[in-house]
């Protein structure tokens, strides 16, 4: 590295202009309340304040050029901060797993970019995470591949493996995901409340006497077209451009975005495996999403999960890019031939699954006057007895020459494939009545916590057998016996 790389650095000048713009359009919904409530002479200190605070951010966003600076040296990152309490930032490139760079609308306009390095810390904390809000969106290329892979950019005109591309046909998953009813509630929670705040909104006698006018059939139209489009809208600003495409490293690199274009690194020897979820509305589908596990990712406050590989797409395409991500097979991927467990484990997911469901029916049934009790009882029974036939039916494990293959679930279905080697140790948990049955729940442990790599319901012989097999030497002797639950973790 050159001596003038470890040398301390300012963030690019146009972030002058950027920051400002960015904070003042943050401003706009109070500076319009403070102008529409200010009109008279008695409230011009309302019109007064909100210029003094539009002031206040430009001064805020112009100091932030003249008091931050970066550096990257030959073993740590570290950052400065702050006007009148410095802050000094520190974290070892060694330990630096992500770098995420996005761009707003702003950004985009004036060439920059914002990179956020990752760390290995889930709990977050002053060194969790760097932000350089902003440089210019070549030197974030340039620091992306540099912190990731070592070395600056290289010169190579070689494309680079894709693994997956957008397919405009997916978007008809879209209405099916959690982001369809996020999107339902948020319009019309704020068509309620721009009624409310302009007096837009009918009074009690007009709403009781056009209640029964408009058909059901049209309020359930309005709901499943915002639904529809609205969830089509937030599928296209997130998904725009996507590409999985894989670095010289091994690693992985995600770019996506209309808007706001987001380009996420994974270090390759960082990933422990992949997860396909499958929703319930998405299953009926045939779909799926397949996720990354890895170390370093934190959530972005988008409402997604922090490990997305895609968007949800048809099952075999993300049983496709599940096997590219792993480097094996499909047949030794999440799609790999799962061992059924054991009797006890079927009939204990069913008790938990249907017997619920029976005692509720039965305190209807004793109940006095339910004339609902003919229609709610039998669907209530019918569908307890589905959702446990549909765990039942999700419950296997499997181990492969490289991975361990976990799978469980009704409403969200996941299949978990964890590379051998990123398993540091185990956890082992026992319930009453899976003692009784002879039973336990298997946590595979890694450097980046337990997480939900479980394996439900097993013998306690099949335990030990798979704790032997991924991590031979770890049995201790206490788990013989099968009769605790314990943490074991290599030393």
């Amino acid at each position: 590295m050159s001596a003038a790389a470890t040398d301390w650095r300012r963030l690019d000048r146009r972030m002058l202009v950027v920051h400002p713009v960015v904070d003042l359009v943050k401003l706009v919904p109070v500076l319009l309340v403070i102008a529409i409530t200010g009109g008279s002479a008695d409230d011009r200190w309302r019109l007064w304040g909100g210029l003094a605070l539009a002031v206040a951010v430009l001064v805020y966003g112009v100091s932030r050029w003249f008091t931050t600076t970066y550096r990257v040296g030959v073993d740590r990152v570290e950052l400065r901060t702050g006007l009148l309490r410095r802050h000094h930032r520190s974290v070892h490139r060694d330990r630096i797993r992500t770098a995420d760079l996005t761009a707003n609308p702003a950004h985009r306009l004036f060439g920059l970019a914002v990179v956020r390095v990752g760390t290995g810390r889930r709990e977050g904390g002053d060194d969790a995470e760097l932000t350089l809000d902003a440089v210019r969106r070549g030197e974030a290329e340039r620091l992306r591949a540099l912190l990731l892979g070592g070395d600056e950019v290289g010169t190579g005109t070689d494309e680079p493996p894709e693994l997956a591309r957008l397919r405009w046909t997916w978007v008809r998953f879209a209405p099916l995901t959690f982001s369809a009813l996020a999107v339902v509630g948020a319009v019309w929670v704020g068509l309620f409340r721009l009624a409310e705040e302009f007096s837009l909104w009918p009074d009690a006698e007009t709403v009781e006497e056009t209640a029964g006018q408009a058909p059901i059939w049209l309020g359930a139209a309005a709901l499943l077209v915002t639904a529809v489009v609205g969830a089509a809208v937030v599928f296209v600003e997130g998904w725009w451009g996507y590409r999985l495409t894989r670095a010289e490293d091994g690693g992985l690199v995600l770019r996506r975005g209309l808007l706001t274009r987001r380009t996420l690194s994974l270090e390759g020897r960082r990933l422990r495996g992949v997860e396909l979820d499958e929703p319930l509305l998405v299953r009926l589908g045939r779909g799926a999403r397949p996720l990354a596990l890895t170390t370093g990712l934190r959530a972005d406050g988008q409402g997604e999960h922090v490990g997305a590989l895609g968007p949800a797409m048809p099952r075999r395409e993300a049983h496709r890019v599940a096997a590219g991500v792993l480097g094996v097979p499909d047949d030794e991927g999440t799609r790999a031939p799962l061992q059924r467990h054991p009797r006890a484990a079927v009939l204990r997911r069913l008790i938990r699954g249907f017997g619920p469901a029976a005692v509720v029916a039965a305190v209807l049934l004793a109940l006095p006057e339910a004339p609902a009790d003919g229609v709610v009882v039998p669907i209530l029974l019918v569908g307890a007895a589905l959702l446990a036939l549909d765990r039942i039916r999700s419950l296997g494990h499997a181990l492969t020459r490289e991975h361990l293959v976990a799978r469980q679930g009704a409403w969200v279905r996941r299949t978990v494939v964890l590379r051998r080697g990123g398993v540091i140790g185990w956890r082992l948990t026992q319930s009453l009545t899976q003692r009784r049955a002879g039973l336990v729940t298997l946590h595979a442990v890694t450097a980046a916590g337990r997480g939900r790599y479980e394996v439900l319901d097993v013998g306690v012989d099949r335990a030990l057998e798979l704790v032997g097999d991924v991590t031979p030497g770890l049995l201790d002797p206490f788990l013989v016996d099968g009769r605790g639950a314990g943490r074991l973790v290599r030393r």
